[in-house]
């Protein structure tokens, strides 16, 4: 299975076998961060000969693994990150979700139907962070596979290996979104942050792995692929990233 990305000029979109699965966004810096679900996908996008070393964990970036997992990322420029994470579940429009809470709290609910942006999807969100005046980095894990295909038993089995001291490394397409609004909800108010640093880790697999943890509220490994081109960010936000996050 190969993981196509599709990059149209204003909109973006996540594509498996040629389907888009995930609209991404926009290229405009002055318009809110969202994602949200298109498609049902049903498996992970697991290139088999890692299947071992990734169920116990990777300690350190491998060339080898390197060379494997290109078979299933987008042709392009990536900083590749290993990565130390702890997801959280964020349920769609309940406390946590950031949509409906730190979006509206800086963009306001849309103007079109009043209410906040649904991803359509439950989704994780990792450790926000203040990464300087009036900016605040916010960390999302969003699944490729559909929930409603997660085996617990599966789950289960990463728990266990958890709490037998490993860290299983899940694969990640990451894309960076800066976003800043021209305007607030009330303009005699400036919110605390006015620029959202949005991280996108866009899991290709180890959903299993990624429950598991957030289950346990524990920590696992991230073997991400960071694009250079796709976001709206420049290098030398990426490279400020790499500071904060792992």
């Amino acid at each position: 299975m190969t993981v196509i990305s599709t990059w149209e000029v204003w909109d973006r979109f996540i594509a498996v076998n040629g389907q888009n699965i995930y609209h991404i966004g926009n290229v405009c810096g002055t318009c809110s961060f969202f994602f949200e679900k298109l498609l049902d996908n049903k498996k992970s996008i697991n290139p088999k000969e890692t299947i071992e070393k990734l169920n116990f964990g990777l300690d350190s970036i491998d060339d080898n693994v390197i060379d494997i997992l290109k078979e299933i990322i987008p042709i392009g420029f990536y900083e590749i990150a290993l990565l130390t994470i702890n997801p959280k579940l964020a349920a769609v429009g309940q406390a946590g979700d950031y949509f409906a809470k730190e979006q509206v709290d800086l963009w306001g609910k849309d103007g079109y139907d009043g209410v906040p942006h649904s991803p359509k999807v439950n989704y994780y969100r990792g450790t926000d962070k203040e990464i300087g005046s009036d900016r605040k980095l916010f960390e999302f894990f969003i699944p490729l596979t559909s929930p409603d295909y997660i085996d617990q038993t599966r789950v289960d089995f990463y728990k266990e290996q958890i709490l037998k001291g490993n860290k299983p490394t899940a694969i990640s397409l990451t894309i960076l979104d800066v976003k800043k609004p021209a305007v607030w909800p009330d303009d005699d108010i400036k919110p605390e942050f006015t620029s959202h640093w949005c991280i996108a880790h866009y899991i290709l697999d180890g959903h299993h792995k990624i429950k598991a943890a957030s289950e346990l509220n524990s920590e696992i490994t991230l073997f991400s692929f960071i694009a250079k081109e796709k976001g709206v960010s420049t290098t030398d936000d990426i490279n400020e990233l790499l500071k904060y996050i792992g």
